[in-house]
């Protein structure tokens, strides 16, 4: 019985050791896992020894900004007008350039019409109709006072005196319906500035033919009062309503203007956002100058535009990690002049690649693709 209980326990004892011989034969080695996430470290750490041409700099601080935006001279609606043509015609000079402060009263363009002719010849018509039967009136008055006319012929010279007087205000009204005084009209009518301002432009050409009501272009009474500026979204968070900024021109000119408005939709053509400032301070510049408004972003870091470089889609930076590099996301903002705003990814007092970073990209890609260097 003894010898049967040895024999158990000695087989059970066999039996748990071939299994746990089992499982270290199944389990792979620690080591050789640690190997591996070391490797995938390795690729994403990029020695700095052997690269040469790298220049480094300290993450700054956040700080407000601000960049010039293209924007153009505009006046109000209210002192807007539109330059039309009263009558049928060619037109034969261009007195003022668009652009150009004139006075009230100044010819602007001229036109040749030969409508305007047949207006004032019927004029005269009805003048020279209407003297004649004045003064045949005025015979059969006579005879009728002397008894030597009948009453009939009497009623016949008023009655004609009366036409020929309508058809003469009517062909009066014709010219002065379009602006002229039939004594001064002629087949040659000239366009005027209807207040002190400038052309905002022409919409017709030196012997061009125009019709009567056809707009020939735009007046503006006085100086812009008005800058329009367009910005891409998404809308800078402190630009609101009331907002005093300033307004430059390519000559040095300085305003100062105040937002006016905030847009409610984005313009049909350019799918950005119009905005309108009122410019204040110094001679105001003629509508349609070209003008720069700046415009205030966001608090953000800056960093120059060759510190960041796009990897597989994705924009970041090179942050110094001991004798190495890593690459970083970061989100871009807004593009100034050779800087750009960096919104999220890295913090003041870091240390990244400022200029040279694109030969760590180079090498990063390198790396990856198994030596082949591939341009993403």
């Amino acid at each position: 019985m003894n010898h049967l209980l040895r024999f158990s326990a000695l087989s059970l004892a066999l039996i748990a050791f071939t299994a746990c011989d089992r499982k270290k034969e199944a389990a792979p080695p620690a080591t050789d896992q640690h190997a591996g996430e070391a490797s995938t470290g390795d690729l994403d750490r990029l020695p700095l020894k052997d690269v040469r041409g790298l220049r480094f700099m300290p993450v700054p601080g956040i700080k407000a900004e601000g960049a010039w935006y293209p924007a153009e001279a505009i006046g109000d609606e209210t002192a807007q007008a539109l330059l039309t043509s009263p009558v049928k015609g060619i037109i034969s000079a261009i007195a003022v350039p668009p652009g150009k402060q004139v006075g009230s009263g100044t010819a602007l363009l001229t036109l040749q019409s030969p409508e305007l002719a047949r207006l004032k010849g019927d004029w005269l018509a009805s003048k020279a109709r209407q003297q004649r039967a004045e003064a045949e009136l005025a015979r059969e008055q006579r005879l009728s006072e002397a008894q030597a006319g009948s009453r009939r012929e009497l009623e016949a010279a008023r009655s004609e005196a009366a036409t020929a007087q309508a058809d003469e205000e009517a062909s009066r009204l014709a010219l002065e319906a379009r602006g002229l005084r039939p004594e001064s009209a002629g087949a040659t009518f000239t366009l005027k500035a209807p207040t002190a301002g400038t052309v905002v432009a022409y919409k017709v050409q030196l012997g061009q033919g125009v019709e009567a009501g056809q707009e020939l272009g735009g007046f503006q009474s006085g100086a812009a009062a008005l800058a329009r500026l367009e910005l891409p979204l998404p809308a800078p968070q402190d630009w609101s309503p009331g907002t005093l900024t300033e307004v430059r021109r390519s000559d040095g000119q300085r305003w100062k203007a105040r937002l006016e408005g905030a847009p409610a939709t984005l313009t049909g053509d350019t799918r950005r956002l119009s905005y309108r400032l009122r410019l204040s301070g110094g001679p105001l510049p003629i509508p349609g100058t070209p003008l720069e408004v700046h415009v205030p972003l966001t608090k953000a870091i800056v960093l120059p535009q060759s510190a960041l470089q796009q990897v597989e889609g994705i924009w970041g930076v090179f942050v110094k990690e001991g004798e190495a590099a890593v690459f970083r996301p970061v989100r871009r903002g807004a593009e100034l002049g050779g800087d750009v705003m960096v919104l999220e990814g890295v913090k003041p007092g870091e240390t990244v690649v400022g200029e040279g970073a694109y030969l760590l990209k180079s090498l990063q890609i390198k790396r990856k693709s198994g030596g082949e260097d591939h341009d993403h």
